[in-house]
């Protein structure tokens, strides 16, 4: 697939990353010499230098025949033009990232007119990672699937956990439940576990379970936590301003500090939330906020280095949950190292978005991929497809009877609205939404995990 992406800095840099492991031809244009020599040393890509918004560089850098441009530099105004242009000139598909919230509105009524076929918005992407994970505070990292219905939960085994030094067959049957775990992480290595795997302290586990086995599950192991009512931000930016709408209609009661006069004066105007004009780095004023008391202590700074201060402070006043925005993803393997599990990046979220939109666009037969995201340190993904038609040698046989890759993991089937942790009995139908974990990646298609 021939790719154009327009703007080279951090964001294009991850989706170059992820895209050019999937074997396209990629573009990427950036009026900064510096940065497509990097890119170019780094990902085998092609660059060309000059303004996005410039037909002619257009031209050059192929976009009469492109299948996609995507547009990621830091004004979201550029990146429109540039999606319209591309789309006039010939490319077939448009993605761009706005950010300003009070784009949002028009993008969804004008997106057809403009040309656009994605917007995206990083700190929106982040904010709902965020918020997911304040419903599920149990869960260093939640992903969600089949429209909320669907969820996996990741989180750390710990020494005195009753999953410890057990095979995956042992603990089902000391449960007595429905649950599986879909991937384990140990020691930087990411395994697709069988029955006989038995779980060590300190290994990283992804599960999955009915959604009305899951708050079970959690409470049988010993790591569920009440509902978060009250939570400390740090940090009053466009990631805050976007979580703040989503806790809109929550029961969470929010306290944030910002050293902006301009940007608190925004938040309290527009929400029902506390809000403090003082330095969210200074260790009285958390004090004072009391974030050893709070359910959830949340990061959402525009520099790294503060996040990650803050948040392992909040960790040694004991705060039940503390979540740290990272945008560096040089940094992100530091941080967890020194114990920040909670980790979310508005750079991951976005290349996670594009690379399910590029999967997407290769429209194999018989199955469409509905999402797709990166899990145990992005060495496993987890894919969910749309069954939209009877597929040769899969769909009406029995699971135990598919000759599937290796590396891969049938997770989850919802047949009419029930959800099904499979046994080797079950089988596929058409209609049915399947939820794949896989080590093998670039799936694009549910018939691509047969052998």
């Amino acid at each position: 697939m021939n790719i154009v992406i327009v703007g080279g800095g951090t964001v294009g840099g991850a989706i170059c990353a992820q895209l050019a492991g999937e074997n396209h031809d990629i573009t990427v244009v950036d009026s900064d010499f510096s940065v497509l020599n990097e890119l170019s040393s780094r990902c085998d890509v092609f660059g060309v230098a000059g303004n996005g918004a410039d037909i002619s560089v257009l031209r050059k850098a192929g976009a009469e025949k492109a299948d996609l441009l995507i547009a990621v530099t830091s004004g979201d105004e550029i990146n429109i033009l540039c999606c319209a242009a591309a789309k006039k000139l010939g490319t077939t598909h448009t993605i761009a990232r706005v950010r300003n919230p009070e784009y949002t509105d028009l993008m969804q009524l004008m997106k057809g007119e403009m040309n656009l076929s994605l917007t995206i918005n990083p700190e929106r992407a982040v904010a709902n990672e965020v918020y997911k994970m304040l419903r599920s505070p149990y869960a260093t990292k939640i992903d969600y699937f089949c429209r909320g219905r669907v969820e996996l939960a990741e989180f750390t085994v710990s020494a005195d956990s009753p999953m410890c030094n057990i095979t995956l067959n042992e603990l089902r049957n000391k449960l007595n439940m429905r649950f599986l775990v879909c991937a384990v992480l140990r020691d930087g290595v990411a395994h697709i576990p069988t029955g006989y795997f038995s779980l060590e302290e300190g290994d990283v586990v992804s599960v999955t379970a009915p959604d009305r086995d899951i708050t079970r599950f959690f409470k049988a192991v010993g790591i569920y936590k009440h509902p978060v009512k009250d939570v400390v931000i740090v940090g009053g930016g466009r990631t805050t301003y976007y979580l703040e709408d989503l806790l809109r209609d929550s029961k969470i009661n929010s306290t944030v500090i910002e050293a902006d006069e301009s940007l608190c004066d925004e938040l309290a105007k527009e929400f029902d939330c506390t809000v403090l004009c003082d330095d969210g780095t200074s260790q009285d004023v958390l004090l004072e906020q009391g974030i050893g008391n709070a359910d959830a202590f949340i990061a959402l700074s525009d520099v790294d280095e503060e996040n990650a201060i803050v948040s392992m402070y909040a960790k040694t006043q004991n705060t039940k949950k503390v979540i740290t925005m990272i945008s560096s993803m040089s940094y992100i393997d530091l941080f967890k190292g020194v114990g920040l599990d909670s980790i979310v990046s508005p750079k991951t979220s976005t290349a996670s978005i594009i690379l399910r939109y590029v999967r997407s666009m290769a429209n194999v037969r018989g199955s469409e991929i509905e999402s797709l995201h990166k899990i145990m340190d992005e060495q496993i993904e987890v894919l969910e497809f749309t069954v939209k038609e009877e597929i040769e040698d899969m769909t009406g046989i029995p699971i135990k009877e598919l000759k599937l890759r290796e590396g891969v993991l049938i997770a989850c089937i919802v047949h009419d609205n029930k959800i099904t942790i499979p046994s080797g009995a079950d089988i596929i139908s058409d209609g049915d939404t399947v939820i794949i974990v896989t080590s093998v990646g670039k799936i694009k298609g549910l018939k691509e995990i047969l052998k």
